[in-house]
């Protein structure tokens, strides 16, 4: 064997080596993401790798916020109730499993955070869809869509508009506005109102206490939210004044994990033959 051929074979091993070591990596990664092929499961049969962790698992995990948010999610004499429980529930019963709500989050992120990190198999917890949870989750299709909406605070507000038109000064609102820290409303904000001050708060209580008080010229968050503030109270009708976008709107999704894409399937096929699908106007009437 001559020189030239020694290299020409060199040559030929070390960019087999490379193709190898690439096609390597990325049946690495295709075999992260998980088994594409049915699996067997306990109770009898084949079923998609993610659906079947479930099953196997005996119980549907799902990620839900720490605090109350009625009529989505709250504890009433001792039971959890609400919109997205029951929601949650027939995705369980769907799938022949009972679910275990696991309320660990403190914040809406945090719920799907925890879907990202694999602790849950779903969030569900009035999450709206943003750009920031696109980076680690899938979103269902929207089972429910609220308008974007603001409480406003009377005097501050004359204050910052003077003889301006209400459109213009909304459009181009400059003073503070309040909103929930680590929830999709930080991220709205940002986006709808880039001339603003936002100014996070713990809790959406205490975003609205701000506007009663004068700290923020408004509080911003969904139609439904907004309304039962109102609603709560006629008296805040004084001092508050509600604004209602006919453009902006927030749809609620599930979280799903990213590797779990049947279960996305399935979850939206659910979603998608619900006999009752809930609007503002009826989770209203529900709260009365």
């Amino acid at each position: 064997m001559n020189i030239t051929r020694v290299l020409l074979l060199c040559m030929a091993l070390c960019l087999g080596g490379m193709v190898w070591a690439q096609t390597g990596a990325r049946a690495k990664a295709s075999g992260d993401a998980g088994n594409s092929q049915p699996v067997p499961v306990a109770v009898g049969g084949m079923l998609a790798p993610d659906i079947a962790r479930i099953v196997n698992h005996g119980e549907l995990v799902v990620s839900m916020l720490a605090a109350d948010n009625p009529p989505f999610f709250s504890t009433q004499k001792g039971q959890l109730v609400g919109t997205d429980v029951d929601l949650a529930r027939l995705i369980g019963k769907e799938l022949g499993v009972p679910v275990r709500f696991d309320r660990s989050p403190k914040t809406f992120d945090g719920v799907a955070e925890m879907v990202a990190n694999s602790q849950a198999d779903l969030g569900i917890s009035r999450l709206a869809r943003t750009l920031k949870r696109g980076k680690m989750v899938h979103f269902s299709n929207s089972y429910m869509r609220l308008g974007h909406a603001l409480l406003i605070n009377r005097v501050r507000f004359a204050e910052m508009a003077g003889d301006q038109p209400l459109p213009q000064v909304i459009r181009n609102f400059t003073g503070s506005i309040g909103v929930i820290a680590n929830s999709s409303w930080e991220e709205f904000g940002r986006r709808n109102f880039p001339q603003a001050k936002l100014v996070s708060y713990p809790t959406w209580q205490d975003a609205v206490n701000a506007a009663i008080k004068g700290e923020v010229v408004a509080a911003y968050r969904d139609e439904l939210e907004i309304m039962q503030i109102v609603n709560s109270d006629p008296s805040l009708a004084l001092s508050l004044r509600t604004v209602t976008f006919n453009d902006l709107e927030s749809p609620l999704s599930i979280m799903v994990g990213i590797r779990d894409l049947t279960l996305l399937s399935f979850v939206n096929e659910v979603i998608a033959q619900r006999a009752e699908k809930p609007t503002v106007s009826s989770v209203l009437k529900s709260i009365k």
